[in-house]
């Protein structure tokens, strides 16, 4: 908002640097127009041109994100960040979309030899009871004994069994994907600390990534799944496979444009690939295990 001081110079309001023009030269501040309050403004103008302009903010981010990997992480830590919506909000973002579109029910996993590890947030729906729920996350049964001995000691196929165990295990899930951002951090920084620095650099490429990885799960993985339950196993298995390339060819991508330079040689494509891999099965056992506890405490508080 800009406004006008006593002797008719124009000045921001936000700052209360002169202005020199339609925008604040200090802060960026646009001049005030009360034609902007404005329904038919807001519909017409800031609304349509924040969710459906191509250039906007929004499709802009996306479209980097979404097939350019490494891309936004490498602007935000150059200093080029107006263009972009912020990194954290984008998660955000990605969390919210995640959580609506798997309302339904979403667990999707990675099976290496006898190992069985989630890949994304297990989404289990509300109508599930306490067993069938606990069985779809415990892949290798290791709380059985804790669900026998609760359902010893309670009615666990009540409705209100069933509505206390899911919220709290919600409770629990929902800092998940924050929690991963740290994790994947540290890895990332205890790997490529020559390269880069600054943890927050780190944080910043996961806060990405894991935003990219929400995404891609509900724009493939899940319509995969809803492919395979509907009788059609080769397209179904089709896509689950594209999926997974896609994500673990993102992740080295992303990798080898972040950390290494561009005349960097071979050696730093297959280095991006080994730590890719090694993100890829840390992120999935740190998502498995922390569901598993959530679950176990969920059925604890019983």
């Amino acid at each position: 908002m800009i406004e006008a001081t006593k002797a008719g110079v124009l000045q921001c309001a936000n700052c209360d640097a002169p202005l020199h023009g339609r925008f604040c030269g200090r802060c960026g501040e646009e001049a005030f127009d009360p034609h902007v309050l404005t329904v038919r403004h807001f519909i017409t103008h800031t609304l349509l041109h924040e969710t459906l302009h191509l250039d906007g903010k929004i499709w802009r981010s996306l479209r980097s994100l979404a097939f350019r990997p490494g891309f936004l992480a490498t602007e935000y830590c150059a200093g080029r960040r107006r263009l972009y919506v912020n990194p954290l909000r984008l998660l955000i973002t990605a969390i919210i979309v995640y959580a609506l579109l798997t309302k339904g029910g979403f667990v999707f996993t990675l099976r290496i030899g006898i190992v069985n590890l989630s890949v994304v947030p297990a989404a289990i729906p509300e109508e599930s009871n306490v067993e069938r729920t606990v069985n779809r996350i415990d892949h290798y049964r290791i709380l059985k004994n804790l669900l026998l001995a609760k359902e010893q000691s309670r009615e666990l196929s009540s409705q209100e069994a069933s509505q206390k165990f899911h919220s709290r295990l919600e409770k629990f899930a929902e800092p998940l994907s924050f929690a991963n951002v740290v994790l994947l951090a540290v890895a990332l920084y205890a790997i490529f600390k020559r390269k880069r620095s600054l943890f927050l650099e780190h944080a910043v490429f996961s806060l990405h990534f894991l935003s990219f990885a929400l995404l891609s799960a509900v724009a493939l993985l899940l319509p995969a799944l809803w492919v395979l339950q509907s009788g059609h196993q080769t397209a179904g298995l089709f896509m689950l496979l594209v999926g997974i390339i896609w994500q673990f060819t993102y992740l080295t991508v992303a990798i080898r444009r972040f950390y290494f330079t561009a005349s960097a040689g071979r050696s730093a494509g297959f280095l991006s690939g080994v730590a890719a891999l090694a993100l890829y099965v840390l992120n999935s056992a740190f998502v498995t295990g922390v569901q598993l506890t959530g679950v176990a405490l969920a059925l604890w508080s019983l």
